[in-house]
């Protein structure tokens, strides 16, 4: 996924896996307290989280896409 984003959106995104078992996790003190409520992989985008579970490219791309539109 990171490889695909990266190659559509270039320098426009900043792609970054957590690993939610790492000492990472203490980095991001809000994702780490609803990690109980949500089925992993988790995506979060610019610090909220945005899907959960099963996750399709087109809505992460989309999302993005939107995202970016407003900027």
């Amino acid at each position: 996924m990171g490889s695909y984003l990266s190659e559509k959106f270039g320098d426009a995104i900043k792609f970054l896996y957590v690993d939610v078992k790492s000492d990472e996790m203490k980095n991001y003190p809000d994702i780490a307290a609803i990690l109980s409520k949500v089925n992993l992989p988790l995506i979060v985008i610019d610090g909220k989280p945005r899907f959960h579970g099963g996750i399709t490219m087109s809505k992460v791309e989309k999302l993005v896409n939107e995202l970016l539109a407003k900027i």
